[in-house]
């Protein structure tokens, strides 16, 4: 039996009594030693949010709520928090000097070995071009701005199927690579082009998603990226 200090409603105890059920539920927590994020600190604030969302609220952690919980845990583990302003393009948040973009999955199609990012950035001209040089010099302005502008992205994967959430660090240096794509995999309307060409697997693939007008990085190999955290439910 939990006790209240204060003077709650029947429906209020309730509530708090599952919430704090939420907060305990079991979870196994595996930190990368190498993470700047593996401390006791940020590991309990972050878990604490999801644990929220996915147990009381009946949610994944998604979105704006794992944007939150990530800058939450953040700050409260002493990192040096900078949040974008509105309608900054390509970033979320600054930590410890590093601009980083946060990104989110759910996805039943969710691969072990590999990542991907359905919309990277929009990309309205992916429309309007018309011939292999024009998306070339769109697509490698585009990148070398992206490249400038952002350190990494942090990306938080659920696997529904195994109740597992994975936070996963991505190198943004790793698309400086689509400078040295040549025009000629550029051909199509919409071009799916496996970086670096002829590598099997390919470190990631770009493809260019004219029906949308977004950019999509997909088959991203884990093995280049750093997993900071694992969270089995």
């Amino acid at each position: 039996m939990i006790d209240f200090v204060i003077s709650v409603t029947a429906a209020e105890e309730r509530r708090l009594k599952e919430f704090i059920g939420a907060l305990r539920t079991s979870c196994k927590v595996e930190m990368n030693p190498v993470s700047p994020f593996s401390n006791d600190t940020f590991e309990s604030e972050f878990r604490s949010k999801l644990l929220t969302h996915h147990c009381f609220m009946g949610s994944p952690l998604f979105q704006e709520s794992f944007d939150s919980a990530f800058i939450a845990a953040c700050s409260h583990a002493g990192h040096k928090v900078e949040e974008s302003a509105d309608g900054q393009r390509f970033w979320d948040v600054i930590i410890d000097g590093r601009r980083i973009s946060l990104k989110s999955s759910k996805a039943k199609s969710l691969r072990q070995d590999t990542l991907h990012i359905s919309k990277l950035t929009e990309a309205a001209w992916i429309q309007d071009c018309r011939t292999a040089s024009k998306r070339r010099e769109h697509t490698r302005r585009l990148f070398k701005e992206y490249c400038e502008e952002v350190d990494a992205i942090v990306q938080l994967r659920y696997f529904d199927s195994l109740h597992r959430y994975e936070l996963v660090e991505i190198p943004v240096p790793l698309f400086s690579q689509i400078m040295d794509i040549g025009r000629e995999h550029f051909a199509a309307d919409g071009p799916t082009i496996n970086i670096p060409i002829g590598k099997n697997p390919p470190d990631f693939t770009l493809k260019l998603d004219r029906s949308d007008a977004k950019v999509t990085i997909a088959k991203i190999n884990k093995q280049l990226c750093l997993v900071h955290g694992i969270w089995q439910l």
